[in-house]
């Protein structure tokens, strides 16, 4: 009777009746969405370390790779110190 009057009033009513309806589905779902988090925090403790280390290595070797591609190619861009411009 309480259902009936609430969807009488509004549409929310028929949206509060389907949630009644389907609470099994919601609950498996929030455990499911609890175990997944559980899983993916506890794999986190392995790969967090690996994947900056990996990451802070692979930018020094980038950094390094860089700075030595613009020393070797430094005279292709150095200026006349004689002309005008280079001051």
């Amino acid at each position: 009777m309480i259902y009936k009057a609430i969807e009488e009033q509004s549409g929310i009513g028929m949206y509060l009746v389907e949630i009644q309806n389907c609470w099994q589905a919601i609950a498996i779902m929030s455990g499911c969405t609890i175990i997944i988090s559980i899983i993916y925090i506890f794999l986190l403790k392995w790969i967090t370390k690996p994947l900056l280390y990996i990451s802070m290595f692979v930018i020094f070797v980038a950094f390094v790779l860089l700075g030595g591609y613009c020393y070797l190619h430094m005279a292709d861009y150095a200026g006349d110190p004689e002309s005008e411009d280079y001051k």
